[in-house]
């Protein structure tokens, strides 16, 4: 199976908006590296520049974004009004970030960043090293916001009701497990920092035409590439004997997830995701009488919800099972019994 089937107009717009917001990153970085040691006073040196920056490269994206929906729709040979109901200008998406916040007041939270750090123990080195990243960072999400919602405009126009969702690889596994989810368009788009994902205009007839498959992303990779997506040799390696990819990446979608203790001399990693009664895991170790052979269920304090009850059995993680299965045949049955597979 081909990695994924998108319009041309796509993967071009794609490749056009991560050029924009690279060359409006690197003009940000080089103004914050006029930055010195009075926070406040050097800020406003270069607060001007800075905004002129991230207000031109807004208006770039939003007008590729604006563009790209009407070249995308007629690319995949959806309909809409021959009109756009309404029509949306580039300078409408600029001075404001996705929260609504103005981007002034966004960009001077580096400023913030930086003195917090200061405040925290850091030298000034270190405070603008760490408040450079920060900026960085929020300035990207800031312009794929902008993107995204000049799609929405242009897209609502034209009265498009349904979007896939794709990758920008190289993506993380928050976003490889979300690719190819369909959305109405009144349904907000879930990302996270840096998250580059879009959305693609498509209808109930088209829209496995441009989905784009999260198993086939993992088998494109090469295996430093798989274990860098999954956050570990181990993981991959599960992937490569049959584990769901969403089980592995849902594992740790909460800090602390995956916890490490040492039992019998030896450590073991482990998670309690997927092991109420809901989880996948809990039916898997639940058959091999894991349920039984635990004490039955450990429900958390003052929830009565049934739901919430959950094994005492810890979920081994790959990496353990790999390390204490005795052979490959092994290694899939606890797999298997752990609730990977």
């Amino acid at each position: 199976m081909p990695l994924q089937s998108l319009p041309q107009s796509a993967t071009e717009y794609a490749n056009t908006q991560r050029k924009e917001i690279l060359a409006a990153l690197a003009l940000v970085q080089r103004q914050w590296r006029r930055m010195g040691d009075n926070f406040d006073a050097s800020y406003a040196l270069i607060e001007p520049k800075l905004l002129e920056a991230t207000f031109t490269a807004q208006e770039r994206v939003a007008a590729g974004a604006l563009a790209y929906i009407p070249d995308v729709m007629a690319e995949s040979g959806l309909e809409g009004p021959r009109t756009p109901l309404y029509e949306a200008t580039p300078k409408a998406f600029v001075g404001t970030a996705g929260s609504g916040l103005p981007v002034a007041t966004l960009l001077y939270e580096s400023v913030i960043h930086a003195k917090t750090a200061v405040g925290n123990g850091s030298t000034v080195a270190q405070a603008l090293d760490s408040s450079s990243k920060w900026l960085t960072s929020a300035t990207g999400t800031l312009l794929s916001d902008t993107g995204r919602s000049a799609e929405k405009v242009a897209g609502s126009a034209r009265a498009v009701k349904l979007w896939t969702r794709m990758l920008e690889p190289p993506s993380c596994g928050r976003c490889v497990i979300l690719a190819g989810k369909t959305s109405r368009s009144s349904e907000a788009f879930l990302r996270h920092p840096k998250c580059d994902c879009r959305n693609i205009p498509s209808s109930e007839s088209t829209a496995d035409d441009v989905r784009v498959d999260p198993r086939a992303y993992f088998d494109s990779l090469d295996p430093a590439g798989q274990a860098k997506l999954m956050g570990s040799q181990a993981n991959a390696q599960a992937m490569r004997d049959g584990a769901d990819l969403n089980q592995i990446i849902n594992a740790y979608r909460r800090k602390g997830a995956v916890s490490t203790a040492q039992v019998n001399g030896r450590n073991i990693k482990f998670t309690r995701e997927g092991t109420t009664r809901r989880g996948y895991a809990y039916s898997q170790m639940s058959k091999a009488e894991y349920v039984k052979a635990q004490g039955q269920l450990r429900q958390r304090a003052g929830n009565s919800n049934r739901y919430q009850e959950r094994l005492k059995a810890p979920r081994m993680m790959p990496e353990t099972i790999y390390a204490t299965a005795k052979d490959q045949a092994d290694a899939k049955r606890l797999l298997s019994l752990y609730g990977w597979i």
